[in-house]
């Protein structure tokens, strides 16, 4: 049993993320090509993306297959949306952090003897790690991007309009079947069976809580880091319609253009939008501009910030195109201790 030690001031510090972070979600796509318990409406995507897969995609794969371990520095908690930055820090993980993490996994068998290198911090390693994270990422993460970004919205929303009408007792008490929330005394525990059979106390003394929503993530994963906030990252509530690429919108809009209509969710500002779609403030503005110019958006300013919002006719065009809102599975969750 893991349990997090929840006091009034973390409880107050607790906030959910706005969108999916690319590294968590290429991760749990990792080990979600291994499992053979696949929900329903990632059967297709499984299949598809498994069918895609190649020999330069190994040096990524040899690190997700085991079920309940992920080695902490392809998934850092700043949860970036960029790919290509997030997959540049990856390369630049500190050999150190990189022996601690996998030398023991070489060591007991889990993991190949072929990843030693990597483990050593190796220049050519590292570079194959990266190139097979933006291969793999090209086909099990890049087209269903625009999708997972929009259920992440919508489940985020959700928890928003509860904690507004219901309060965080009820957010947190509803996050994930896994999870079994109660008070104790002037403290809260937040706890779950966990994957290594011993207990373990968490106890963030004030640092708070980030919620990240994930949407392939097979089950909840807690990232501990001293310096910052605890992370619970937690797979959003599942959907009965297949993840899809959502070609139809990206015909019809371009790829890019798609993603920032999805990002429009909430009222973000363009810079928001450009961290969430992973491209440049100017190029959000050029495409939030031709979104308003096809009266799909409108825009406001709101202090210095300018803000975007979905008219009826993008909402409409969202929901014609959107297929799927969520993932789930029911194994043992995760914990990852920095």
């Amino acid at each position: 049993m893991l349990t997090l030690h929840l006091n009034a001031l973390d409880l107050s510090r607790t906030v959910v993320r706005s969108a999916p972070s690319v590294l968590l979600e290429l991760a749990a796509a990792g080990q979600r090509v291994f499992r053979p318990d696949a929900p329903a409406h990632l059967a297709a995507w499984r299949a598809g993306t498994r069918a895609a897969l190649r020999p330069g995609m190994r040096p990524l794969l040899d690190l997700c297959r085991l079920p309940h371990w992920l080695p902490d520095f392809l998934t850092p908690t700043n949860h970036a949306t960029d790919a290509a930055a997030a997959l540049d820090e990856v390369a630049a993980t500190p050999t150190a952090t990189l022996d601690a993490e996998l030398r023991p996994r070489i060591e007991a068998g889990d993991l190949p003897p072929r990843v030693a290198p990597l483990a050593a911090g190796d220049p050519v390693a590292r570079q194959r790690l990266r190139a097979a994270m933006g291969a793999f990422h090209a086909v099990a993460v890049a087209p269903y991007w625009p999708t997972m970004v929009a259920a992440v919205h919508a489940d985020r929303a959700a928890r928003g309009h509860t904690m507004v009408d219901v309060g965080i007792d009820r957010v947190l008490r509803d996050l994930s079947p896994y999870l079994h929330w109660a008070p104790s005394g002037a403290t809260y525990r937040l706890s779950y069976e966990c994957a290594f059979g011993t207990d373990l106390d968490v106890v963030p003394d004030g640092r708070g809580v980030t919620l990240v929503p994930s949407y392939l993530l097979p089950q909840p994963c807690v990232l501990d880091d001293p310096d910052g906030p605890l992370v619970l990252a937690y797979p959003i509530r599942p959907t009965r319609r297949e993840l899809t690429t959502g070609q139809p919108l990206a015909d019809l809009l371009g790829r890019t253009r798609a993603a920032v209509l999805g990002a429009i969710v909430g009222g973000p500002s363009t810079s928001q939008v450009a961290r969430t779609v992973g491209i440049s403030i100017a190029s959000a503005s050029q495409h939030t501009t031709t979104l308003r110019s096809a009266g799909l958006i409108t825009t406001h300013r709101a202090g210095s910030a300018v803000r975007h919002a979905l008219t009826p006719l993008g909402e409409h065009l969202l929901r014609a195109a959107r297929a799927g809102q969520a993932g789930d599975g029911r194994p043992t969750p995760a914990v990852s201790r920095r």
